[in-house]
């Protein structure tokens, strides 16, 4: 059995116009979002053993202070190819990427939304939120799978699903 974590980066910054996309950070609400994304995963036990960050400067952050509130310390790697990928790319890097039993993915939307509805099994989450998958939207899936390579979609079970809002 796996354990997935979609997680949508924290909200990000629009005050800097002339910023590139990519190099957006956090604003003020997006710092404290990512903050209690890690207390609460930590509480939860959501622990990972890897995490797959998009190169985007706001899933950087992110990760940085989800990371600030966990324990261990997961195997990390920067994919570029994350920045605004669709969810069968994303499926597919994880399937070269993953191992372990946790695997935590921070990207974007609407890739990582979509594959947070795309892998499950079960019905969606009674939550108003979820098929918008907000800033800072996290799903938990447990997958029937021994190796990551396995992975695809309609195949996960949810386990739990959160905002930032929820938790402030």
């Amino acid at each position: 059995m796996k354990r997935l974590i979609l997680m949508r980066h924290a909200k990000s910054s629009w005050s800097q116009s002339d910023l590139p996309d990519i190099d957006r950070p956090l604003d003020v609400r997006g710092r404290n979002g990512a903050d209690g994304l890690g207390v609460w995963l930590a509480a939860q036990g959501y622990a990972p053993d890897l995490v797959i960050v998009s190169s985007a400067s706001r899933c950087v952050e992110t990760w940085e202070r989800v990371a600030a509130g966990l324990t261990g310390n997961p195997e990390v790697t920067t994919e570029r190819e994350l920045y605004n990928a669709p969810s069968g790319e994303i499926r597919d890097i994880i399937r070269a990427s993953g191992k372990g039993e946790t695997v935590l993915v921070v990207a974007h939307n609407p890739g990582i939304g979509t594959m947070a509805r795309d892998m499950r099994v079960d019905p969606a989450p009674h939550h108003a939120t979820f098929d918008k998958y907000p800033s800072g939207a996290t799903t938990v899936l447990e997958l029937p799978i021994d190796d990551w390579s396995a992975l695809d979609f309609g195949t996960a079970h949810l386990v739990d699903y959160v905002t930032p809002k929820e938790l402030a």
